[in-house]
């Protein structure tokens, strides 16, 4: 085992915050929708509670992550992390897909009428809080915070669209353009979820990639190469095999060098090891390191 990672207060914090305003314009949408009958309103409204359901999945995976291995789970729980973000997006792209079912539906069926004023206010409004959210959350640069941010930037395209779609109903009704004022509510639905699909679909190729054990992300790889790079380099050694894999708050890192037979020491062994670690500190991730030092000119 290599470094710890802290219990992730700032995530836990933001993950709360995120629930509770995301419970209370959930409650609100899906009131309004129903009440109203407005489609687009009812679509939002579901949309967020599937959100609250996965926010606080995250909130159990993120201080699951970070305990103590157990002798059931000898290795911990790192992978509990991009689980949920793979069910997020999973989830996401769910809903996506059973609300434009439901908006070619009505256009089929002849289209539904909406109060434009209502549409627009709620559009507006939800649009300036979720763009916000996405913006305090994004200042906590951890996965599952990651994934809650990029819910609240699919929200504020939503919203966003839900207000033009509203004022462009405003403006044909003006132009005595009725006809396709029933049209507008399942429009706006079907524009928001080819907008917002590439979200929910990152989401589920990181998580995928991270539990397949793929590689880090580039800013990640360049960081891990610098070090090794570095020590490499301090030691006089010759370039060595290098592998990486993230796996939530964890990243395994394999590095194994080819020397002559008798020139090193385990001692030296771990002073390598400790050189390496001292350099991925600034990660905030709890690195297991493997390294390796090999006469088998395989690793040449």
């Amino acid at each position: 085992m290599g470094t710890r990672v802290a219990p992730p207060t700032a995530e836990i914090r933001a993950l709360r915050v995120s629930l509770a305003v995301n419970t209370v314009l959930s409650i609100a949408a899906l009131a309004l929708g129903l009440l109203l009958g407005i489609r687009v309103l009812v679509f939002d409204g579901a949309f967020g509670v599937i959100a609250m359901a996965t926010t606080w999945m995250a909130l159990a995976a993120s201080r699951k992550a970070v305990q103590d291995p157990t002798r059931r789970n000898p290795f911990g729980w790192p992978a509990l992390v991009p689980l949920v973000v793979t069910v997020q997006g999973v989830a996401a792209l769910a809903t996506l897909v059973i609300a434009a079912g439901d908006a070619v539906i009505v256009v089929l069926d002849g289209g539904q009428e909406v109060a434009v004023g209502v549409v627009a206010g709620y559009g507006v409004a939800i649009a300036v809080t979720s763009a916000v959210m996405a913006w305090w959350l994004g200042r906590t640069r951890t996965d599952l915070v990651r994934a809650e941010m990029l819910d609240w930037r699919s929200s504020a395209i939503r919203a966003a669209v839900v207000a033009v779609g509203a004022g462009i109903a405003g403006v044909l009704a003006l132009m005595s353009l009725d006809a396709a004022l029933p049209f507008i509510d399942p429009a706006l639905v079907l524009i928001s979820c080819v907008l917002v699909a590439p979200l929910p679909i990152s989401l589920v190729r990181s998580g995928v990639g991270e539990l397949l054990e793929g590689a880090p992300a580039p800013s990640t790889t360049a960081v891990v190469e610098n070090a090794v790079a570095e020590v490499t380099a301090e030691r006089g050694l010759t370039a060595p095999v290098v592998r990486a894999a993230k796996l939530g708050h964890r990243l395994y890192l394999e590095v194994i060098y080819h020397v002559e037979a008798g020139s090193w020491t385990i001692d030296q062994q771990d002073e390598i090891r400790q050189d390496i670690l001292a350099r991925l500190g600034d990660l905030g991730l709890e690195v297991w390191p493997s390294i390796e030092l090999t006469t088998d000119p395989s690793f040449d």
